[in-house]
Formats: C-alpha cells, structure tokens, sequence
C-alpha cells in the first residue's frame, strides 16, 4: 500500500531530516575545546552566525554590563577594520542565571577570526571574572605564551567554522568533564 502525504503538504510526502556531519560536530566541540572560557557555542544555520556564550560571576551591575557590551562591540568593530573585514552579525546582550550572568555574543562565521575571539576573551577576564570550564581554575595559556603550534590550531579551528554546512542548528555544551554536540 503506497504512503499518503500528510494533509496540507501538496503531495509530498514528508522530508526526512538532514543529520549534522560528524565534521560540523566536531568542528563545535573543538571550538569549546580551544576556548574554554565559552561554555556554549550554537550554530544557526538561517544566520550562518554563532552565540557564545561566556559564564561570568555576579554581582554585575546593568551599568557595568551595559558597558561591557558596548567595549566589545567597539573593540570588534575597530579589530575589524583594521584587518579590513565588516561583521554581517555583531551582538551582545546579557542573561542573568542565579548568581551568575552569561554574556551571549552572536557573530557571523564569515569574518569571525581567531584574533578577534582572543581579544574577546581578554578583553572579558579584564572586566569581568570568566569562569572555566576546568575545576581547578587553571587560565589556559593564551596571547604571547602561546606557541606556534597551538597558535595553527587556533587558526585552523576559526578556519573550520566557517565551513560548517549543516542545515540544523546546533549547540555544544560542556557537561561536566565531557562536550556535548546536538541539533534542535
């Protein structure tokens, strides 16, 4: 017996859903891995744009975080032009979580670079505490100490992000020692 379309479909019968490559997967999960400052990353595929999100300890005031948000977005905005690259997608805004506020950054992957992803987590640890995603509270080497090849893999990982292809949005997230991938 041949398969009815589900009304309202006009004829067609339902499309399966496209699972995200094991490549977008691990390009999301080596990201988090690179920067454990970020404590989430999601894709929007609609956007072809990022949400990190960094975990930052409270009290904050709306003043200080106010001010937070509009120092990055004028340092990105001055990173930018100086390396001659314009943002289709630049925000920031804030979400308070019990004691804590996540500072969610959405940015498109086309000129997203590493450069512009370290000077965000300094510019971050200066104003505010970031929480690890290590317990011990260890700050990963980053800016000058960082070596040549750890500085490819940096590199190499922005490079990836702007690859990703799938059509589903997805989100990693740090589980306790372990990253989790998933698409909504």
């Amino acid at each position: 017996m041949a398969k009815r379309a589900p009304v309202g479909s006009g004829g067609r019968p339902p499309e399966k859903p496209i699972r995200p490559s094991s490549k977008d997967v691990e390009i999301l999960a080596t990201l988090l891995v690179a920067y454990p400052q970020v404590s989430r990353v999601t894709y929007d595929p609609k956007r072809k744009a990022l949400n990190l999100v960094f975990l930052c300890k409270g009290p904050m005031s709306a003043k200080t975080r106010e001010r937070i948000c509009n120092v990055y977005l004028d340092s990105v905005s001055v990173y930018l032009d100086l390396i001659g690259a314009r943002a289709a997608v630049a925000q920031c805004m804030w979400n308070k979580m019990d004691d804590f506020y996540c500072l969610i950054i959405e940015r498109d992957i086309a000129s997203l670079t590493p450069g512009e992803l370290n000077l965000t987590v300094e510019l971050l640890e200066e104003k505010t505490t970031v929480l690890y995603a290590s317990d011990e509270g260890d700050n990963p080497v980053s800016g000058d100490d960082m070596n040549a090849s750890a500085r490819v893999f940096l590199q190499d990982t922005v490079n990836q992000v702007r690859n990703l292809e799938s059509t589903r949005k997805l989100v990693a997230l740090r589980e306790g020692e372990k990253v989790l991938v998933f698409d909504k």
